[in-house]
């Protein structure tokens, strides 16, 4: 009678992505149904390009602000692992710095947010990079303005969105700490052919009462910028390798 082993085979990483997402409530995918947000709708992507199962960690919290993310990545056990363990990272971070102040906030309210993720954003990389040591792809995306395009408080409050952009697209923090740019700020701006703003579709701020946060359709497209970013970024890599 043959003996079973008792050595348990060994499960075959490479056929495994591991992806990890941080930052707020829009990667946690609140304004989508069942939370089924751009994080998931990613991870599906990513599993059907690759055909290799993708572990997705989703360690992003509603709420959170850039100093959140900082103590979350330098105390939390959890969060450093999966962030290490990770071959793709997203980051989604900046607007809880402004939304924080409400939806008629004071200017000294606003400029304490864009200084506080000023002062942040730098140390988050750093803590990814450095503490934690990740090699991981990361993509970040901008913080997009959630007001009608025809509002009289657009420019106002596109004024403060776009410093923490601004933040996120220095040329000298995405050479030193290796990220790339999913540009969901430029994309929701605007109108569609029709002349409806994008916003009304792509969020629910339109809506009584207004909610900042994606849409199904507004996550759907936060995702399709992720995946032609990535297939960007996949193909950049390719040629590398072939010189």
């Amino acid at each position: 009678m043959p003996v079973k082993s008792k050595v348990k085979p060994k499960r075959d990483n490479k056929k495994m992505i591991c992806y990890t997402a941080l930052g707020d409530s829009i990667a946690v995918g609140e304004g989508a149904t069942d939370n089924y947000g751009y994080v998931n709708y990613f991870r599906d992507f990513l599993t059907s390009l690759t055909h290799r199962r993708v572990k997705l960690s989703n360690r992003a919290v509603a709420g959170f602000t850039s100093p959140d993310l900082l103590k979350q990545l330098r105390q939390d056990a959890a969060t450093r692992r999966d962030t290490m363990k990770a071959k793709l990272v997203t980051i989604s971070i900046g607007g809880g710095n402004l939304l924080n102040c409400g939806l008629q906030p004071e200017a000294s309210c606003l400029e304490n947010g864009v200084a506080a993720f000023a002062k942040d954003w730098p140390q988050i990389l750093r803590e990814i990079r450095k503490s934690i040591k990740s090699k991981a792809k990361i993509m970040v995306m901008t913080v997009f303005n959630p007001l009608q395009c025809n509002d009289p408080n657009y420019n106002t409050a596109d004024s403060f969105i776009q410093q923490i952009n601004q933040v996120i697209r220095k040329e000298e923090l995405r050479t030193k700490f290796r990220y790339s740019i999913v540009g969901t700020h430029s994309d929701f701006q605007g109108q569609f052919s029709d002349g409806r703003c994008k916003v009304c579709t792509w969020t629910h701020f339109c809506e009584t009462p207004p909610d900042p946060h994606p849409t199904d359709a507004g996550h759907l497209e936060i995702a399709r910028l992720h995946e032609l970013k990535f297939l960007k970024i996949s193909a950049k890599a390719k040629r590398k390798r072939r010189r």
